[in-house]
């Protein structure tokens, strides 16, 4: 008997919970905004300048909103070959899938920090930063805060939001910050 279901995420209900980390030929799509609106306004509370939001699905942030899979975007759009020139967003927030293919999410790494000019806001449960909070893709980069919330899942798992800045100071450990939102 099942007591746990992932309507909301149709990729993980489809495979009863088992979408590998290293990509599925179920698209990871969501049926609604799985963000709290108290998450939401936090995220927009730290945009700078105008906000390119990268696989966007059917959040509402952002001054352009890019998706493969949603048609009620901005842009359709593939997020490891964004179609913008070199920093033309002042700010890129993303929360990208869980499943990914590996060069891809190598690739939409890359592309991030190639457009945005002056922050990245990254969810995901990873921080794409090396130990000393440095970009994994350019070193132009550094990780100015971390904020953890979780949702109300069943299993109680968190999301990171990683929060980068351009030439940002290269000790980053004391302006690092958590917080937790159920």
């Amino acid at each position: 008997m099942a007591t746990v279901t992932y309507k909301n995420q149709p990729a993980i209900h489809a495979t009863r919970g088992t979408v590998p980390l290293a990509g599925t030929a179920h698209v990871y799509t969501v049926s609604k905004v799985l963000w709290p609106e108290q998450v939401s306004s936090f995220l927009q509370s730290l945009f700078v300048g105008p906000c390119l939001h990268v696989c966007a699905g059917k959040s509402q942030l952002g001054d352009c909103r890019l998706d493969l899979n949603e048609p009620s975007v901005h842009v359709c759009g593939d997020a490891a070959r964004l179609p913008f020139k070199d920093a033309s967003w002042c700010t890129v927030l993303c929360d990208p899938p869980y499943n990914g293919k590996f060069q891809w999410n190598h690739d939409l790494l890359s592309e991030l920090g190639r457009v945005a000019a002056s922050r990245i806001i990254f969810q995901h449960w990873f921080m794409p930063v090396d130990m000393a909070g440095r970009f994994k893709k350019s070193h132009a980069w550094a990780l100015s805060s971390v904020y953890v919330w979780q949702p109300r899942t069943y299993f109680g798992r968190v999301q990171v939001v990683s929060v980068l800045d351009k030439n940002a100071p290269q000790d980053n450990a004391e302006g690092c910050r958590t917080t937790s939102n159920t």
